[in-house]
């Protein structure tokens, strides 16, 4: 049987508003990027990490990181308004082809190689198209309904006998530090998360997703335990 290969892309555009040059930002003295780039990286299922970017200083800085920049980000895919999944399909349409495709955002910068790995596992155990990484939310938490995750959610250790399944009752969403997706499943659907997806479960460290300054004082605390 063939190797199925997998290709990272990790978007960082330089437009951030809330947090200026977010994706360069240092915990400790490694940068969000830098994290997501060691990652993939250091992924075993990885084959290629690419960077897709409109900004120069982040394009330097994957570079000096060991990540690939194949091509620049064209102006109208780097604004607040842009999709994610648009940028993923113009990554997809300027580079060879790969089976699988994984969508990392700098932004999740305690996200590990082998939550990867362990994604890329679950989908293949459980013969699905696509894994995301989730969080269990305390019931009653006042959130959009959109990033709910509805699908099957196991827990992100395997054991003997397999994955735990978590229990229905309990409430999880989307947390944005992996999309995983087979490649001709998300070209034909043009969709990271379908009634197919399988979630993983991640802690609230791994889960953290920085927006904010405060997102950035959270992750220097969880840094210091």
């Amino acid at each position: 049987m063939n190797k199925q290969r997998v290709l990272a892309v990790i978007t960082a555009r330089g437009g951030s508003k809330r947090v200026p040059q977010k994706n360069l930002r240092k915990l400790g003295k490694r940068s969000l990027l830098e994290r997501t780039v060691e990652a993939s990286l250091g992924s075993s299922i990885v084959d290629r990490t690419v960077l897709s970017s409109d900004c120069p200083k982040i394009v330097k800085d994957a570079v000096r990181c060991g990540c690939e920049v194949p091509f620049i980000r064209p102006p109208e895919l780097a604004t607040d308004g842009a999709m994610s999944e648009d940028v993923l399909t113009h990554a997809i349409n300027n580079l060879p082809f790969f089976d699988w495709v994984l969508l990392l955002q700098p932004s999740s910068p305690f996200r590990t190689s082998d939550d990867i790995d362990l994604a890329f596992e679950l989908t293949e155990k459980f013969n699905r198209n696509s894994c995301v990484g989730v969080t269990k939310i305390q019931s009653g938490t006042d959130l959009d309904q959109k990033y709910f995750f509805h699908g099957d959610v196991f827990a992100s250790t395997s054991h003997e006998n397999g994955f735990f399944k978590q229990n229905y009752a309990e409430v999880f969403i989307l947390n944005g530090a992996i999309y995983l997706i087979r490649t001709s499943h998300f070209l034909r659907t043009k969709k990271l998360v379908d009634a197919n997806t399988i979630g993983i479960q991640m802690s609230a460290k791994k889960s953290l997703d920085i927006d904010t300054f405060d997102d950035l004082h959270r992750a220097a605390k969880f840094m210091e335990a």
